[in-house]
């Protein structure tokens, strides 16, 4: 009997890149969703929840969000394209980052925090 991968099973996402995509996250333990923010041209700081281990952002909005230290902008940020998003684990409680759209754009950001 040969391995069977379920990545295909939970990865259903298209040729072209697009569709469901699945993150696994490691080591963490109870979420807590926090409250949605409307990203826009004006950099936003996001710091980690005390106690927590583990930040996921998801770009549940309709124009890509770009990340970033204090001084970012959508020419130097990474981007978190459309129904995309990024998970930064492991962070220490120092954790701070920088969110902002294109200029004349906004979008919604999802925040979810792991012990």
């Amino acid at each position: 009997m040969s391995d069977i991968s379920v990545e295909p099973l939970l990865n259903k996402g298209q040729a072209d890149g697009t569709g469901a995509k699945v993150t696994v996250v490691n080591e963490v333990g109870a979420a807590s969703h926090r409250t949605a923010i409307t990203v826009t041209a004006t950099a936003q700081e996001i710091i980690i929840g005390v106690g927590k281990k583990t930040i996921e952002f998801h770009n549940s909005g309709t124009n890509d969000i770009f990340y970033g230290g204090s001084g970012v902008d959508s020419a130097k940020g990474i981007p978190i394209f459309i129904d995309e998003g990024k998970i930064f684990s492991k962070v220490n409680s120092t954790f701070s980052i920088y969110v902002v759209c294109a200029a004349g754009k906004t979008s919604t950001l999802k925040i979810v925090e792991y012990v």
